[in-house]
């Protein structure tokens, strides 16, 4: 029987796709059980069986640090694209709008309608991490753990650095010095995710902390 590549081809990319799919199963999976669980109670036999398949396959796309990471990319890449929005934290506190309402009250320091709109951009993040602190210290643990690049340091990392350079240039700095504070920013933002993560800083605290670092970046409109 003669050889048909292009029947080898589609067999290639039949295989695949489902192996995407499998793997899009189990993330989904796995993520639904972080979210219920906790990272420590979901165990790779659950995942296994939520995603009906074989604990081999779980096994495949990543042990249960790699899922874990993975699972916040996704979420964080559909924070970005607007596409997923944060459940409401469960208490009101002092940065509350009202009682429930879910929404955060801009600090003291946020005059402009720029530095409104740099906060915002991080805060359905904050929100999030709220939402799920204890599985957000799990994540931060797992990053220090996990091999290779997570995307969250690599495409989403350029996607966001990208708006808040935008933001910065619309009040007049120059493009490399907007650039620059962009990924200072970001920095900052990263540096308090894993601060709060270590220690019993409050969510009203890190949107403090956020908010005056974004202060200092933006009172500099004139250079440039």
């Amino acid at each position: 029987m003669p050889y048909d590549g292009d029947m080898a081809i589609e067999h290639v990319q039949s295989r695949s796709d489902r192996r995407l799919r499998t793997e899009e199963k189990i993330l989904a999976a796995a993520g639904d059980l972080f979210l219920d669980l906790g990272y420590r109670k979901t165990t790779v036999r659950g995942i296994a069986e939520r995603a009906e398949v074989s604990t081999g396959r779980v096994m495949a796309a990543g042990d249960k640090d790699v899922l874990l990471v993975r699972c916040f990319d996704r979420w964080i890449a559909g924070l970005q694209s607007g596409q997923y929005s944060p459940p409401p934290r469960a208490t009101a506190g002092a940065a509350d709008d009202e009682r429930g309402s879910g929404r955060t009250r801009m600090p003291p320091g946020i005059t402009s309608a720029v530095q409104q709109h740099l906060l915002e951009i991080f805060l359905p993040f904050l929100e999030f991490f709220a939402a799920h602190e204890g599985l957000s210290r799990d994540y931060a643990a797992a990053l220090m753990r996990v091999q290779g690049r997570p995307r969250v340091f690599d495409a989403l990392a350029t996607d966001l650095q990208d708006k808040l350079a935008s933001n910065l240039i619309s009040i007049g700095l120059n493009e490399s010095y907007a650039r620059a504070s962009a990924a200072v920013l970001y920095d900052s933002y990263l540096g308090i995710i894993f601060r709060w993560a270590a220690s019993d800083q409050t969510f009203d605290e890190a949107v403090a902390s956020l908010s005056q670092i974004i202060t200092f970046h933006t009172q500099f409109r004139r250079l440039g």
